[in-house]
This record gives structure tokens, sequence and C-alpha cells, in this order.
């Protein structure tokens, strides 16, 4: 199937790694082949308990043992999607090629080349008699898509070098050179709930249309978040009243900037509620750029609830949603339009009896995550809310001097005749992990 391309090895082991289940947290197969590959060329090899794969090879001439040993590193697990009307067990079956042309598909599934594509790299260098490196150690991880579990757990005591190469990018000469780290803070509250009085008309409103994104690679442009839009409506609409809370939803993922947004509340009957939402419909569509388009505001009378939080309270939780800022705050020094240190305001969710907010923080500099960890809790303790910061993962920050980086972006001119990039990501990777370890 792959006799006509230029590395056919590195084909046939992509073809030999997809024949085998390898989704995220069912990697013991994958990561069994890979120890039965290693063993049948007499290499030094490591799996662990986590499934992850180490395995050594000696540099291929006298003239290249002398040099610094090299870590290349992929992952093994793959997410595992189908059409809806495709019925494949990725428990069991192997995924179907399909090629066209230059062009290799799955048929009707994900393909698996994220990250099946350095394992097979990696396999075909190991595989090789003729291709010449220094000393080689082959880093396979497990669990990367669902949160980069195999490199929390992988033993870095067991490898020599210091300089490592990432497979795990997608765009043909480029190299990704920094990463952020993070850290999700979720707030807590009991919030205040009485008896709803008699005068009071309830009214439900919900936004809808914002383009939302990822709340890392799409923090920098510009998009609205509608937990904050909603937060701004409810501080126009007690300006004529004061505004009673009974339910406050917003978000879905701690890292995706929300989408839709809505609440329900009670305000005294002679607010003009349809004139302040018209106003602040027009207000925030002239702020808006052309993603968030499809904007959409409804209102309308609801039923009303038994219970309500306080006038009080429900300030209290209006004014703390207010003072949390979502977006940049700082770009890097280094990597043109690449930001360094962001916030979003991810997921709300307020009932008469709870309150749950949280804040997904990132900065690929570790002293900023540090930062802006003490930052939650200062704004928590301000407030009276408990707060909760866990899921940390370090970052990789933009090194000014990098002889890696140097040596590819050469080779690259060299081979191709054009310019290679360096870029950054504002999202997480394995390798903000390793350089921590």
């Amino acid at each position: 199937m792959f006799k006509d391309t230029k590395h056919p090895e590195v084909f046939d082991f992509f073809r030999e790694i997809s024949d085998i289940p390898r989704g995220s947290g069912n990697e013991k197969g994958i990561a069994e082949h890979l120890v039965s590959f290693a063993e049948k060329r007499g290499l030094y090899c490591v799996k662990d308990d986590a499934n992850n794969v180490f395995i050594r090879k000696g540099a291929t001439s006298a003239e290249l043992s002398s040099k610094a040993p090299v870590v290349l590193q992929g992952h093994t697990d793959m997410v595992c999607e189908a059409d809806a009307e495709v019925v494949h067990d990725f428990l069991r079956d192997p995924i179907e090629f399909i090629r066209n042309g230059d062009l290799l598909t799955a048929s009707g599934t994900t393909l698996g080349a994220d990250n099946g594509v350095a394992v097979a790299i990696m396999m075909a260098l190991l595989d090789s008699d003729t291709i010449p490196h220094p000393e080689l150690e082959c880093l396979f991880t497990s669990s990367e898509e669902t949160g980069m579990d195999g490199m929390t757990a992988f033993d870095t005591t067991l490898m020599k070098a210091r300089r490592m190469i990432n497979l795990d990018s997608a765009v043909e000469g480029v190299a990704t050179v920094s990463c952020a780290g993070g850290v999700r803070s979720d707030f807590t509250y009991a919030p205040v709930s009485v008896n709803a009085d008699e005068g009071l008309t309830f009214y439900e409103i919900k936004l809808s249309g914002y383009y939302g994104g990822h709340s890392g690679e799409d923090i920098n442009l510009g998009r609205a978040n509608a937990i904050e839009s909603v937060a701004r409506m409810l501080r126009f609409i007690r300006e004529s009243s004061p505004v009673y809370l009974v339910s406050w939803h917003g978000g879905e993922k701690d890292n995706a900037i929300p989408r839709e947004c809505k609440a329900v509340f009670a305000v005294s009957e002679s607010v003009q509620l349809e004139e302040i939402l018209q106003k602040v419909r027009a207000m925030i569509k002239r702020e808006l750029i052309v993603d968030d388009s499809a904007f959409e505001l409804d209102c309308w009378c609801c039923d009303k609830s038994e219970k309500v939080i306080t006038s009080i309270s429900s300030d209290k939780i209006i004014d703390f949603v207010s003072s949390l800022h979502s977006g940049p705050v700082m770009m890097c020094r280094g990597i043109d339009d690449l930001v360094e240190t962001s916030y979003n305001l991810s997921v709300i969710r307020v009932t008469a009896d709870s309150l749950k907010i949280t804040v997904t923080s990132r900065s690929s500099v570790e002293e900023s995550l540090d930062d802006m960890e003490t930052r939650m809790h200062s704004i928590g303790r301000l407030a009276g809310f408990d707060v909760n910061c866990h899921s940390r993962y370090p970052g990789w920050k933009f090194a000014e001097v990098s002889p890696m980086r140097d040596t590819y972006l050469q080779v690259y001119r060299d081979l191709f005749g054009t310019e290679g990039k360096a870029v950054g990501i504002h999202a997480g990777l394995e390798c903000g992990l390793l350089m921590k370890k």
C-alpha cells in the first residue's frame, strides 16, 4: 500500500500499530507490542505501570557516540471518534485506511495520526541499520489526550539525554518552542436564600450565539464571554431594582470560552425590563467582533420560585463575577502575537443553595502561575468565598537561546530552501511536564 512513498517503512509501522486498539486508557496492547518490538532487536526497554514505554538504542558509529544523546517523544493513545452511521468497536477493531493519492484517511473513524505518526517514526528509526544517529532514546507516553497522565507518571531517571524532540506537532516546517501551563480555581459559596415576596416578577434571560473556542489557543481573538455578558446585564438591571437571583448557568468545560449563559431572577413589578435589555443588546452588538455576530439575547417571564437569593447575596455574586477577568493579561516577550498569560471565566453554576465558579489560568512562566494562583485566593477571601486551586500543570517558557531550535531552522532551510518557523502555543503540552521533571 505504501511502496511508492518516500519512507514506506514509516507508513508500514503506522499500519502495524493501527491494527492495535489504542484509545486513551487502553494502551496496554500497544505498550506490549512496543516491548516485543524492542526485545526482537535487542534494545534496552522499560514499560512502566502507566503503559509508558522507554527504548534506548546506541549510537550508530564511534564518532556519533561522542555526541550528546537525544530523546524523541510522542504519545501512543488516540482520540476515538466515529461517524454516527459507522459501527466500530475501538476496543477491538483495527483502523481501516483509505488512500486517495497522497491523502491517507480512515473509513468513518478518526485515523490516529495524532500521535501514531510519532510512534511510527520512532519505530522506523529504531529498526534502521542505515540512518546515522547518536545514542537515541525513544519515549512513548500514554493517555496524553485525556490529561497527560502518562508523562505525569514517567520516571525521568531512566533518561540520559537532556535534549528532546517532541513529535506531536501538526504543521510542516513549524517548531513549537513554548507552551502554557495552567491551573483551575474553583470558587464555592453558600448563598443566603429566603422565601420569595409577593410583588416580584420572575424572568429568565438566555444569551447564545457567541463563537466560543479554546480558552488557551483562542483567548487572544477577542471573542466575547457569555458569563461576563450576563453579569453585565444583571448590573444594568439592578440599577432600576434589587435583583434576586434564582439560578445562573453558563459554560460547559474548563478549557472553553463560554458560548451560552442563562439566568433566572426576580425584580420588582415596576421594572421596565425589556427597555433595559434593548439598550444592553444594542450596546453589546456594537462591541462584538464578527466571530460573535450570531449573538442573541432572549428574555421571558417565567414561573415564580418559592425561594430566591437575597438581594445582598445576589449583589455579592454579581459583583464577584464582574471582578473576574477573562482574556490575555501578558503577551510573550520573544514570540510575536503569542499570549503568555491569560484568565478565562469558564463555568458558573448558581442555585438558591449553592454556587460554584471555575476560572482557568494559563501561563508559560511558572512564576506567573504562582502569582495567578495567589491572586485567586486573594479574590476569593475578599468575597468570602472558598477557593480550591487544582489540576495544575507546568508551562514551557520560551528560551531566548536554544541551539536545538537554531539547528532545526538551519536544517530545514538547507533541506527545503525556505524558512521554517518557531512558534509557541497557549495550551498545555507534554513538553512542559517533562521540562519540569
